[in-house]
């Protein structure tokens, strides 16, 4: 099975042993060939248990590599209150991260609760009770009726160039947005009427951003010359590749996840 998978057994070995470069089979098994041998299986059976990543917001000085089950790790530099939340003594897991420059973030955890740094503008949309959408600078859109609107939970937040800059988005597509957009991403929201039909957006401190429906379509501008090329190709007719997150950081840093 190895030898069809093109897989060498014994690490040691090198391509210039005479016997493999003959095509003689190897001799015995010696016990550094079996302690190889179970360190790959181990390795396997740990990977095949490993959560799936599901995002690694990053704030250009750190991430947080996030899984499907709520585990993470966390590399680099990130607020430190945002790291004692994560890290409390028996405390939940988190299912939302988002980080920002100029010290924001934001956290949601399995347990309902969340914590965030910004602006005040999103504190009236983060907070559980707030049923009131505002316009004019606020900007609101896909506001629903009803009882349908207390069972709506945020699940995407972006922060951008400054610190009135975000994006939320909301579990049925609705959206909220505050500060200084980049031009070309309010183009892109007002040629499809505001609609209310988002999965989640990305925003940049040098105007990068990306955006992608609840259909599966993904809008993107702004982005360095190697992030967009890998952004084509991923979503290029002839792949059948699909973006799963994005977010970017300074210096043309970025975080891509895709399927």
């Amino acid at each position: 099975e190895s030898a069809l998978l093109n897989e060498d057994e014994d690490n040691s070995s090198s391509s210039d042993d005479e016997s493999f470069r003959r095509g003689r089979s190897p001799g015995s098994i010696t016990p550094q060939m079996k302690k190889e041998r179970k360190k790959k299986r181990q390795l396997k059976q740990r990977l095949a248990n490993v959560s799936p990543i599901v995002a690694v917001p990053t704030n250009g000085e750190g991430c947080v590599v996030l899984r499907q089950n709520g585990t993470f790790d966390v590399i680099g530099k990130i607020p430190e209150t945002l790291r004692k939340k994560l890290f409390r003594k028996k405390g939940p897991l988190p299912d939302c991260i988002a980080l920002g420059t100029l010290g924001r973030y934001y956290v949601h955890f399995k347990d309902g609760s969340f914590f965030f740094y910004g602006p005040p503008e999103l504190s009236k949309i983060l907070v559980k009770n707030h049923r009131k959408q505002h316009r004019g600078k606020h900007r609101n859109r896909g506001k629903r009726g009803g009882d349908a609107e207390t069972t709506v939970t945020v699940v995407s937040v972006a922060f951008g160039k400054d610190l009135d800059d975000f994006f939320v988005v909301r579990s049925d597509g609705s959206w909220e947005s505050s500060g200084r957009m980049p031009s070309s991403l309010e183009t892109l929201l007002k040629d499809r009427n505001h609609r209310a039909d988002l999965f989640w957006v990305s925003l940049g401190v040098n105007n990068e951003w990306c955006v992608r429906s609840k259909g599966g379509r993904v809008w993107w501008e702004g982005l360095s010359e190697e992030a967009d090329e890998a952004l084509a190709d991923i979503l290029s007719e002839d792949s059948d590749g699909q973006l799963a997150f994005i977010d970017f950081g300074t210096d043309e840093t970025y975080f891509l996840l895709h399927r």
